[in-house]
């Protein structure tokens, strides 16, 4: 029997088969459009700055020198707060949008300070050893993040500055209108302002790396809940090549130079601890690939200096919605390189950090005999933790007091924040240089209450002197992870009154 089926019917059913064939069609177009699209930027009013603001910023940076490393500055997302629903933004990370007038009264007071922007080219040739304009600041955008395009571009050109953006590659062009598309990113790259750096093909993520553990897929394998084992170190090793192979090759598809620098996902650097071979892995590969690593979180400082740079990460001095212009003003001038030339240490409790690498308020225990309720038995603080990186070469003379026979330690250490530190530990009776907490030279003093201490760092060598008594020495290692500044440690068991520096300075070693 010959069945007639209705015209509507029919039609129906060639309009499906239709739509089966050009659906990927159509998808395919429309991401492409996605990555063709260029959307309007936005030009935003000039900051209206305080003029009291703006001396102030002034005369704190005049106190830096002017010539010296370059600090590097992290923002992530430049524009109004609700610009792009939150659900827009992977992770909806509010917290890292600073906004256009922030933006803008950040650049001002910069400028107003003394600083320019510099571009990678200009960064890399400092970390090889070139100079930097006078009083630089390299200003880096983690992400690829549209804002970059539509509101922080404008910006830069009012100020004529310069910056990088850090692109995850395989992001590119998705969750419109989150990332930049590779069209915005060509009209970047023409106008001067910009360049593009490396922040994975896709692995700006957390992944599980462990039973209830999420962890960076860069810096860690990863765990199969289904057979409860982390993956193989050799296919955790091809994932990662396979990732930054994808990332060069976007970056030479769009004619963009081959990135040197990179910006690791969520400042995750490895841990040794838990995963020594993932770790050892991932920060080879990138030293291989790349001139030097940047990070916004480190166990200790690690400023931008040569020293960080061949340590395999320098940090970053990084911006959120909450951070004010004058606390960035602030921390790129404590990022800011001096020579080691401290003739009064002690006129600035900020110029310190205690223990637990948190600014100074109270210098008296240092100075003045009186531990603190919180910490009744020992005293400590780092001078210029991050301005001394580079620091070599250099004599510091410190003059102690309230020295008992009955107790009470001062401790000079050098080379601080090194790979070479070395510490000059002083009773009333004795001297002794330490490396790694031990003993390497010691020698009797004659007991008194007071002792002046010559320390001399040079390259390769330590030596300590009191007055005109015994004269240590102790090899250290040469190179670029040899430098550091000096920090001093005062512990009394007894109680108080305890030892003190009464004077300390650092000048350039003869």
């Amino acid at each position: 029997m010959r069945r007639f089926w209705p015209r509507s019917l029919g039609a129906l059913l060639s309009m499906a088969a239709l739509l089966v064939v050009a659906t990927p069609f159509g998808v395919s177009w429309y991401l492409a459009d996605l990555r063709r699209h260029v959307s309007a930027q936005q030009e935003t009013a000039v900051t209206e700055v305080d003029p009291a603001d703006l001396e102030r910023w002034i005369q704190l940076a005049g106190q830096m020198p002017e010539r010296s490393a370059p600090v590097v500055v992290a923002y992530h997302d430049i524009r109004p707060h609700g610009d792009d629903p939150a659900e827009t933004e992977p992770g909806g990370q509010e917290h890292y949008v600073v906004t256009p007038e922030a933006f803008d009264a950040q650049l001002t007071a910069l400028r107003a300070a003394g600083y320019q922007a510099i571009s990678s080219a200009q960064y890399i040739d400092y970390l090889n050893g070139g100079t930097t304009p006078a009083r630089s600041v390299y200003l880096t955008f983690d992400d690829g993040t549209r804002g970059l395009w539509a509101y922080a571009d404008p910006i830069l050109a009012r100020h004529g500055m310069v910056a990088a953006s850090y692109l995850i590659t395989g992001q590119v062009g998705t969750h419109r209108p989150y990332y930049l598309s590779w069209a915005e990113i060509a009209r970047m790259t023409r106008s001067g302002r910009w360049d593009f750096q490396a922040h994975t093909h896709d692995l700006h993520t957390r992944v599980p790396t462990g039973p209830d553990q999420l962890g960076s897929p860069l810096t860690h394998r990863r765990w199969d809940a289904a057979t409860s084992a982390l993956e193989t170190l050799a296919a955790y090793q091809t994932r990662l090549t396979a990732d930054l192979d994808a990332m060069f090759a976007a970056f030479a598809e769009h004619d963009l130079p081959r990135p040197q620098l990179f910006a690791y996902p969520f400042s995750e650097v490895g841990d040794a601890g838990t995963d020594p071979a993932a770790t050892a892995f991932s920060r080879d590969l990138v030293a291989e690939r790349f001139a030097a690593a940047l990070t916004n979180k480190s166990l200790r400082p690690e400023p931008s200096s040569r020293r960080s740079a061949a340590g395999g990460q320098i940090e970053r001095t990084e911006v959120y919605a909450t951070t004010s212009t004058t606390e960035l003003v602030s921390a790129v001038v404590e990022r800011t390189a001096v020579p080691a030339q401290v003739t009064d240490p002690f006129a600035r409790a900020w110029d310190w950090r205690d223990q637990q690498g948190e600014p100074m308020t109270d210098l008296s225990p240092l100075t003045a005999g009186r531990f603190t309720a919180a910490s009744p038995r020992r005293a400590y603080g780092t001078l210029l933790a991050y301005a001394s990186a580079d620091w070599t070469d250099y004599t510091a003379e410190v003059t102690l007091r309230g020295l008992r026979a009955d107790g009470g330690t001062v401790s000079l250490m050098v080379g601080v924040n090194g790979d070479a530190p070395v510490a000059v530990r002083v009773t009333s009776g004795r001297l002794a240089l330490l490396r790694d907490g031990k003993v390497v030279a010691e020698a009797a003093l004659t007991p008194a209450s007071t002792h002046r201490v010559t320390v001399t760092v040079r390259d390769g060598e330590t030596v300590a002197q009191i007055g005109d008594g015994p004269t240590l020495r102790v090899v250290t290692p040469s190179g670029p992870r040899s430098t550091g500044g000096l920090a001093v440690a005062i512990d009394d068991d007894a109680g108080q009154p305890h030892p003190s520096i009464a004077a300390l300075t650092v000048a350039a070693a003869n």
